[in-house]
């Protein structure tokens, strides 16, 4: 099923507007990422200082084991959003 603008625009509308800054940062990743895949340059190349100490830091928690699992971090999510709703 191809998705449409519209049912893109009805997701937006439903999202918290605190959420629309993290939206809007991974449009301009996913058009930056086509653009530069379109040239036949890694996306990787161009990450921030900040987003690669990101990844390192996800990867140092990977290997020291604090992570959660799936039903560990849904749950997590909806606690969250249930706080934020109220």
């Amino acid at each position: 099923m191809e998705i449409t603008i519209k049912e893109i625009e009805k997701s937006l509308k439903s999202l918290p507007k605190e959420f629309f800054g993290q939206v809007n940062d991974y449009i301009e990743f996913l058009k930056s990422k086509y653009t530069e895949t379109k040239a036949g340059k890694d996306w990787a190349e161009n990450l921030t200082d900040s987003q690669k100490i990101s990844i390192e830091k996800g990867i140092d928690d990977i290997k020291n084991q604090k992570t959660y699992s799936h039903e560990e971090a849904k749950q997590k999510i909806r606690q969250y959003l249930s706080e934020k709703s109220e």
